[in-house]
């Protein structure tokens, strides 16, 4: 594999990412780019593992992050879900009108 093939899709996995959170302007796709966006950064993670010749450190970074991101989605989408209820449109400005 080309050396620079990983770091250019980690970096074009971040940019998409930060598009597709700054572009949007629904909850579930903003929170789908920052998936994005975190996918990236593994990616670059493993990458950088490899470049350094530690593999197994990279994997167990990877490994953690992995876990640390299925609690964050899932609490993220379990606020989604709440969210939807009262403004079944889903748009990020709406939810201003949540303060209390």
């Amino acid at each position: 594999m080309a050396e620079w093939l990983a770091p250019a899709l980690s970096l074009a996995l971040l940019m998409l990412g930060l598009y597709c959170l700054l572009s949007r302007r629904r909850v579930i796709k903003q929170v789908i780019g920052l998936s994005i966006m975190l996918q990236g950064a593994l990616l670059g993670i493993v990458d950088a593992g490899r470049v350094i010749e530690q593999p197994a450190m990279a994997q167990g970074m990877v490994i953690s992050a992995l876990l640390v991101e299925t609690v964050v989605m899932a609490i993220v989408l379990a606020l989604i879900v709440n969210v939807y209820r009262y403004h079944p449109e889903g748009l990020i400005d709406d939810l201003d009108q949540l303060k209390g």
